[in-house]
């Protein structure tokens, strides 16, 4: 599934980057991370993280391409 992250905050947590470190959506950098707020799936309209979780199962160590 294609994603275009659309907004994100700075946040704490640290992992290989690209990992998901919990269930909202916060995304590994290295040495800090991101929590990702708005996305949009290709070919959709823009969501907010809540919208897009309600449907999609993402679970902590996922791993962003």
């Amino acid at each position: 599934m294609r994603l275009k992250i659309l907004r994100v905050e700075p946040t704490v947590g640290a992992g290989a980057p690209g990992t998901v470190l919990d269930d909202r959506l916060t995304v590994a950098c290295g040495a800090d991370a991101v929590r990702i707020v708005e996305l949009q799936r290709a070919g959709k309209t823009p969501m907010k993280v809540a919208e897009f979780l309600r449907g999609t199962e993402v679970k902590a160590g996922a791993r962003f391409a």
